[in-house]
């Protein structure tokens, strides 16, 4: 016997499915960002460095709201 599914269940599923994959495409920039802003960090001079620490920072709670890890 077949299921009915409504329509409505099935574009709300298709639509969490891509809102989930934008979040991990929006992960996978912040995660490379970080990397690079770290490496900036560890070859910036010392006068810029608070501005790279202020950038490590940001982005860290940046990927945090992202990936909803805040531990809420």
């Amino acid at each position: 016997m077949a299921e009915i599914i409504p329509m409505a269940e099935v574009r709300r599923e298709r639509r969490r499915q891509r809102e989930r994959e934008y979040a991990r495409s929006c992960a996978d920039i912040i995660e490379a960002t970080l990397q690079l802003t770290l490496r900036l960090y560890s070859a910036a001079p010392a006068a810029d460095r608070p501005i790279r620490a202020r950038q490590l920072r940001q982005l860290a709670e940046l990927l945090e709201y992202v990936t909803g890890s805040s531990g809420q």
